[in-house]
């Protein structure tokens, strides 16, 4: 099962710190994760109309689960194969 490794309360901060516009770099270097991951976080964020509002009146952390579930769906394990599968049936006589 695939999981989000973003921790959620990491993303209320980065509501807070973006709502009192604090720059996209300063805010990656003080969550400490990379200006990419900000930047892809901050979009989704957006299109949800999460980033207007009093930078004290953070979302809940369930409504932005939602909002980041829905703009960054979780992408499914690759599907393993096992090197011994083409000889499963010998192994198990």
């Amino acid at each position: 099962m695939a999981t989000r490794r973003m921790d959620m309360h990491r993303i209320q901060e980065l509501v807070r710190l973006l709502r009192l516009g604090t720059g996209y770099r300063e805010t990656a270097r003080l969550l400490g994760m990379s200006p990419n991951t900000e930047r892809i976080y901050r979009k989704a964020l957006a299109n949800a109309g999460l980033l207007e509002s009093d930078p004290a009146d953070v979302p809940e952390l369930a409504t932005l689960k939602a909002a980041v579930a829905e703009k960054l769906p979780l992408k499914p394990s690759p599907q393993h194969i096992s090197s011994v599968e083409p000889w499963r049936d010998r192994i198990v006589e």
